[in-house]
């Protein structure tokens, strides 16, 4: 008896290897072999051969001897160091705010507050134009109210202006959450020394929630040097890192050089993260009590009034946008007049004639990244949380290296991988699976950590000791448990694949074009309504969602969010 306990144990180990190491295996083929090569790719002059003939740092020199090259990595930076700037300038009054006085509508604030961070970015572009620009509906007041022209939205204004109020929530909430957390009697300690309310924010409260600010503002910074949807539609001109991406993989399909600009924009993304880390082990401090006490909490008049103009004014500027895309996705004429000329559904009558192979594309392809996504995510959480080895960190970095890296640069190392060697699939669907699963299997990776964490090992045992084989366990214990936090990251995966640009403008082929390229194909042709309905459709595909997840996870589904 004992001698055929043990050999069950022997073959339940067997399957568990088995099936865990082929879900490494996929986690090396689809990222880390893709990565490592486009960056062997950016150091060769072409082809993929490695010798010393074909090493070469001309791929780089360009950023010396070109001044396209050097406008768009000194635009790429100033991009990145102004959102951050005023994303914190936006975000960090309003988490005081919220957090610190009696401003009324907390929670709608809270909840409105973190809408333009799960709205794509991109599909809102162009609404600026539509409210700011030349022609554009609050120029019109302005302009015949006061005699005043806004300045051209097209360029630098617009591209910092749009993503500043997509990622401030970044800011808003992490600093919210820290200011919650944070001791309120080292506060009441300086006010009873007597120090100015002013003079305690500065050097009481803003010490403690700077690992908080810092994080905020790196993830901004992060996503703001990696978008490409929004200077692709308000740049003009003003070309950035990922655009210069684009024009080499479609205009040239020069890989090599694609290759070394995303080996740049990644190495911004890394000072980035080093420098956040300097300033936050700098700034270190045991200031986050882990109690349950309440913030202290401002009972000032002023302040309560001004943080809710502030607080509404912020949340609406951010929100206009995308009001403005399901607005005029109702109308058939609206620029340069006061009101829309007419309202009817004729461009949904209309996408559904012109875009029915980009939705079907989107769906299927969508669907199949996201089954994928989820059973290699639910396996790899498996091995992370019930697995004791070494170097574990090195798989959770490597599993959210697509979450971390922008997303033209995922779109970049898959094209690289798979378009040369072995394995060749550029121009099939194939490739775009593979793409969207690693991008999004972080989500499903994250919640399914968060639910198998609550699952206590000794159900599983108990399984085991009873004589059931790995698979079986897993299949009819542990997977249900486990179905909670799967379906939440599923249904946010799926949602925002249906919503994504940035990797999929360097993979889709003229056959297997999504909703995402037919939305921004029609802006570039100033076909704005079918445009901006498609874009309704993807907005409230991501709110329910996210409404469906939050419902499914509550607070652990934060968890999901956390780069590494």
């Amino acid at each position: 008896m004992g001698g055929g306990f043990k050999e069950r144990l022997r073959n339940i180990e067997l399957t568990t290897h088995v099936v865990l190491g082929l879900a490494l295996l996929i986690l090396l083929v689809f990222i880390a072999y893709p990565l490592s090569k486009v960056i062997l790719n950016s150091f060769l002059e072409a082809g993929d051969v490695l010798s010393l003939e074909n090493l070469t740092l001309a791929n780089f020199s360009q950023f010396y001897t070109s001044t396209l090259y050097k406008s768009a990595l000194l635009h790429t930076l100033m991009v990145g160091f102004l959102c951050v700037l005023f994303s914190c300038l936006l975000g960090i009054p309003m988490a005081y705010f919220v957090a610190k006085t009696e401003v009324p509508f907390k929670v709608v604030f809270l909840t409105l507050g973190t809408l333009p961070l799960i709205l794509p970015p991109f599909v809102g572009a162009y609404s600026w134009v539509l409210l700011f620009g030349r022609q554009g509906v609050i120029n019109y007041f302005l302009n015949r109210l006061f005699g005043i022209f806004l300045p051209d939205i097209y360029g630098a204004p617009g591209v910092i202006i749009a993503m500043t109020m997509s990622y401030y929530p970044f800011v808003f909430l992490l600093t919210y959450g820290a200011l919650l957390s944070a001791d309120p009697h080292i506060e009441e300690s300086a006010e009873i020394m007597g120090a100015s309310r002013w003079r305690v924010i500065r050097t009481i409260t803003l010490p403690l929630v700077i690992s908080s600010i810092v994080a905020g503002a790196l993830i901004v910074f992060m996503r703001a040097v990696g978008n490409f949807g929004v200077p692709a539609i308000l740049g003009g001109n003003f070309y950035v890192l990922p655009t210069l991406i684009y024009f080499q993989v479609t205009g040239f399909f020069n890989l090599h050089a694609a290759g070394a600009i995303a080996m740049v924009n990644v190495a911004m993304v890394g000072m980035a993260i080093l420098l956040s880390q300097y300033v936050t082990a700098k700034r270190s401090r045991a200031t986050i009590t882990g109690t349950t006490q309440a913030a202290r909490i401002s009972t000032s008049k002023i302040l309560k009034w001004v943080g809710t103009v502030f607080c509404a004014g912020v949340i609406f500027f951010s929100l206009l946008p995308h009001l403005t895309v399901i607005v005029t996705s109702f109308t058939e004429g609206w620029a340069g007049t006061r009101y829309p000329t007419k309202f009817s559904l004729e461009n949904y009558r209309r996408i559904f004639e012109i875009a029915r192979t980009p939705i079907r594309n989107s769906l299927f392809l969508a669907t199949t990244a996201t089954l994928v996504a989820a059973v290699v995510g639910t396996l790899l959480s498996y091995i992370n949380v019930r697995k004791r080895f070494r170097g574990r960190w090195i798989l959770d970095l490597t599993v959210m290296l697509p979450f971390i890296l922008p997303g033209i640069v995922v779109g970049v190392a898959i094209l690289t991988g798979f378009s040369s060697g072995l394995i060749i699939l550029s121009g099939t669907w194939m490739i775009m699976v593979i793409g969207f699963f690693i991008r999004r299997m972080p989500y499903i990776y994250r919640s399914t950590m968060a639910s198998l964490s609550q699952i206590d090992v000794a159900v599983e045992d108990a399984s085991t000791i009873a004589g059931a084989p790995w698979l079986t366990t897993f299949r009819k214990v542990t997977l249900p448990l486990m179905a909670p936090g799967i379906l939440a990251g599923a249904v946010i995966a799926f949602s925002t694949l249906m919503g994504e640009l940035s990797t999929t403008i360097i993979l889709y082929s003229a056959k297997w074009k999504t909703i995402t390229v037919a939305i921004v194909e029609y802006l570039f042709s100033a076909n704005i309504g079918p445009a901006y309905a498609l874009g309704t459709i993807l907005i409230f595909l991501v709110l329910g969602a996210i409404f469906l997840a939050n419902r499914i996870l509550g607070r652990r589904m934060s968890q999901m969010f956390r780069m590494v």
